[in-house]
């Protein structure tokens, strides 16, 4: 919890639950998913609509929500409507009615969702490309459906399951609740307690764990006919968690090379080539496992699809080669702290990090720790642990357009 004066008196509350382990909920991510969107729909008490009508009568922005491990609320409100708020989300969270006509609204609007995206560059690339890169058995509730699975799970989950699910595996007994904002401390504590300090999840959690496994480069094409635009996705795995010694430095170099405004992506194939709409990189490693991911992504004209991959293809090989100048790392550096400084100055923000931390069993100081290293990092050790890491070989290509009305051969 961290108090302070704000404007208006606003205040900000999450509350994250988790619950099950792998074997437990094998099977069941459809019906999960189902789950966490019914709840908001309505309560034992009150109606969807009357739900809506708290809301506002709060003047409150509440979302609740789940999936196949947890579920979670977010509210905005202030500090003399919180009580009344969390109270809602308790209300949501324990007592929901599950109606049938909703379960049939979500039914089709996945279904619709799914079908439209069957045609959809984007889509279809990010599908493909994900399904590639996290393989798992189709039990797993982590594993990514085909298009085809997707809508028939969405046809087969029912309200019974639905219920069972909620029965077997809601509760409070793990998560984190976060308060940022103007409230009271002694309050909150005493509501929280009231609110959920009995609720017990009926079921065993455990962490899903996510280790690295080596994936075996491939390159994928896909015709998307009638369609303006084209993704290219390439990508690759490598064993890193987040208090590996080169994580700090591999979180700077990707923010040169592909992960800010000015990166080397942006400037090339953006700005100078003009050959797309978007373009850029992420990399994230997780805590305590070791399955990192290093990704990059444009969004273009079919026609300029190959000049693309070529390009980042290109850039990649060049960075791989020459590393990164004293002028760019001293430049990012200083950009990236500062988009730190941004974030943490945004109340939002700082409550999606507190309750991280707080699950990992760290405080602020991790985040002063990590600023700190990557501060101190010079360009040679940027383009050192960016070689180490980072193997143009392993890369996964995945592209989805109109090439072939483009003339793209590729």
């Amino acid at each position: 919890m961290l108090t302070k004066k704000t404007r208006g008196g606003v205040v900000y509350a999450q509350l994250n639950l988790r619950f099950g382990d792998l074997g437990s909920l094998s099977g069941k991510a459809t019906t999960a998913q189902a789950t966490g969107q019914l709840l908001i729909r309505g309560t034992k008490n009150k109606s969807r609509q009357q739900i809506q009508d708290e809301i506002d009568r709060l003047k409150a922005r509440i979302n609740v929500g789940g999936g196949p491990t947890g579920a979670n609320a977010n509210v905005e409100t202030v500090e003399a409507n919180l009580p009344g708020a969390l109270r809602l989300v308790a209300e949501i969270l324990r007592e929901p009615s599950f109606p049938e006509n909703e379960l049939e609204q979500i039914r089709q609007l996945r279904i619709a969702s799914v079908e439209s995206g069957k045609s959809e560059p984007q889509s279809i690339a990010s599908l493909e490309f994900s399904r590639h890169m996290n393989p798992r058995p189709r039990d797993d509730v982590r594993y990514i459906g085909t298009f085809e699975e997707q809508v028939a799970d969405a046809k087969k989950v029912t309200l019974d399951e639905v219920r069972r699910f909620h029965q077997q595996f809601y509760g409070a007994s793990n998560g984190e609740l976060v308060v940022v904002g103007q409230f009271d401390t002694a309050q909150v504590e005493q509501l929280a307690a009231e609110l959920f300090g009995t609720w017990k999840s009926p079921s065993h959690y455990e962490r899903l764990v996510n280790n690295y496994q080596k994936i075996e480069p491939t390159d994928r094409k896909f015709e998307t006919p009638d369609k303006t635009n084209a993704l290219f996705i390439a990508g690759l795995k490598l064993q890193m968690h987040d208090e590996d010694p080169d994580y700090p430095a591999m979180v700077l170099g990707n923010y040169i090379f592909g992960g800010s405004g000015g990166s080397r992506l942006f400037k090339r194939i953006r700005d100078k080539e003009g050959l797309s709409y978007g373009v850029g990189s992420s990399f994230g490693a997780p805590t305590k496992d070791d399955s990192a991911t290093f990704t990059g992504n444009a969004i273009s004209n079919p026609q300029n699809a190959p000049k693309v991959e070529t390009s980042f293809k290109d850039e990649l090989a060049r960075t791989l080669k020459d590393g990164f100048t004293a002028e760019e790392v001293t430049a990012a550096k200083k950009a990236w702290l500062e988009e730190r400084l941004v974030q943490r100055s945004q109340d939002q923000s700082l409550m999606g990090a507190l309750g991280a931390r707080e699950f990992w069993g760290r405080t602020m100081k991790w985040d002063e720790a990590l600023e700190a290293k990557v501060a101190a990092l010079t360009p040679e050790q940027v383009s050192a642990a960016f070689r180490r890491h980072i193997d143009s070989s392993a890369l996964t290509v995945v592209k989805a357009g109109d090439f072939k009305k483009a003339g793209v051969l590729q």
